[in-house]
């Protein structure tokens, strides 16, 4: 009976991630299909990633998905669909392990409706493999101190943690908490096996030591970030108040937000005060619950405190611990006494997720940018002589996936001569805050005669004066 519901449950989590799922991508995750597309294994390892700020193994597998799938944007999308779909799988296997079958189901059913989760199950980025790698990470450490003797479980965890070490690198932190719930609760386990995390360490260490060129080159990259274009690194994530606070909130409502921010308060009230007791009932049952809360707080803690050095600090690259919120919730839910209540809970999770999810998937207000129907209004409305032009070449992959006439260059095509210029306004005040772009096309004689926004990717077109066009042919 228990397997039925899991597979009703998996289906419900597949019927949400399919829903508009044919969106425009946004901007990274053209560049993630674009390199998986057009360069060959090695160039991703050599070319691509010294200038990344991630490991390579979601474009390698993403290089072979779309090989099978494509890399349109539902083909390329469904790696993170399955993987998230597997991910539920999994939260039930731990929930069952940690806790009960009950809390299992109902882990397993929060994150195949959370909002967060969804979102990026809908997106051609590593945040809900990693997510899923994580969990397969914590089921085989979970087997290994259960049954150190079973080799199986310590090849399993061996190689699912090295997959981890190449997926995203806020994983790592991951690890500290395995070694602080294995020091403070597992000591005879730890100490009877000593030789084995040994050669486990080693081995990860030894893994890591072979990218560990790269890493170095990416993180001059992300340095160089710092001092060029400090809007962005702040956007990576720095750690400020604002940030600490959108983990929680994010974890309970996604990525939804509102206009009023009264309202966008008085939400994120209700959904806190339905969090909560389930929550305080797991802290108050630290004995069984001490596991899933290491899991949770002990990778944020570490972010926090590196954070305040590299900006790495941004909710949706802490998806991994996002079961171990669930998992709390539902074992919280299961601790109260009163039948009532616990359903009263779980009604209450279940309609703060569904609320949330819905408002992502049926308004289009916060899918992601709309670069798909931006590119379709500029190669419809172009005559000849036409070009679009960034604030920064960074900033085109979106467009080069969607673009089939009209040519796109940086800033160093106000020099072209064309007749026609639309300028694409998207991360102006991050790449260009001083709007010297602006200023060139204008002083080059150009006057804007149209402006449009595509959910975000803010585009003005550009005319040259005729006096000036007919000046410049003699």
């Amino acid at each position: 009976m228990q397997n039925k519901y899991l597979v009703g449950i998996v289906l419900l989590g597949l019927v949400f991630r399919l829903i508009n799922l044919d969106q425009s991508l946004w901007l990274d995750e053209a560049t993630s299909i674009l390199v998986a597309r057009d360069f060959s294994v090695s160039q991703i390892l050599t070319k691509f990633s010294p200038g990344d700020f991630h490991p390579p193994l979601y474009y390698l597998v993403l290089h072979f998905w779309i090989y099978l799938f494509g890399s349109s944007e539902i083909g390329a999308r469904s790696l993170s669909v399955f993987l998230g779909l597997l991910g539920i799988i999994l939260i039930y296997m731990i929930g069952s392990k940690l806790f009960s079958k009950n809390v299992g189901l109902v882990a397993a059913l929060l994150l195949s409706i959370a909002p967060l989760h969804i979102y990026y199950s809908q997106e051609a980025r590593m945040y809900v493999p990693a997510s899923t790698i994580a969990l397969a990470v914590v089921w085989f450490f979970l087997r290994v101190v259960e049954g150190p003797r079973n080799l199986l479980f310590w090849v399993l965890f061996s190689l699912s943690s090295i997959l981890l070490i190449y997926t995203d690198y806020p994983l790592l932190f991951l690890f500290p908490f395995l070694g602080v719930y294995l020091i403070a609760f597992q000591r005879k386990m730890l100490a009877e096996n000593i030789k084995k995390w040994s050669v486990l360490v080693l081995a990860l260490v030894l893994s890591f030591g072979i990218w560990s060129q790269t890493f170095y080159s990416q993180f001059l990259v992300s340095m160089a970030v710092k001092t060029d274009v400090p809007g962005w690194w702040m956007v990576l994530g720095g750690v400020n108040a604002k940030q600490l606070a959108l983990v929680p909130i994010k974890f309970m409502v996604g990525r939804i937000s509102s206009y009023d921010k009264e309202i966008y308060a008085l939400g994120v009230g209700i959904a806190a005060l339905v969090f909560l007791i389930p929550l305080k009932n797991s802290l108050l049952n630290w004995k069984n619950t001490k596991f899933t809360w290491l899991w949770l707080i002990v990778p944020l803690l570490l972010a926090a405190l590196v954070g305040l050095k590299l900006s790495i600090y941004s909710y949706f690259r802490f998806l991994f611990v996002l079961p171990a919120f669930y998992l709390l919730v539902a074992a919280g839910g299961s601790f109260c006494r009163n039948n009532n209540l616990k359903r009263l809970l779980l009604v209450g999770v279940i309609a703060v997720n569904l609320t949330s999810t819905s408002i992502y998937l049926f308004n289009p207000r916060f899918h992601r940018e709309d670069w798909k129907s931006a590119v379709s209004w500029i190669e419809n409305n172009s005559q000849d002589s036409t070009t679009a032009i960034f604030v920064a070449n960074s900033q085109r992959d979106p467009y080069r996936y969607y673009s089939q006439t009209v040519p796109s260059y940086g800033p160093e095509g106000v020099n072209g001569g064309y007749q026609f210029i639309w300028l694409v306004r998207f991360s102006q005040p991050i790449f260009d805050p001083k709007d010297k772009l602006r200023h060139d096309i204008e002083n080059a004689g150009y006057k804007k005669i149209e402006e449009k926004d595509f959910n975000g990717v803010v585009i003005w077109k550009y005319e040259k004066s005729n006096s000036l066009a007919y000046a410049n042919r003699y």
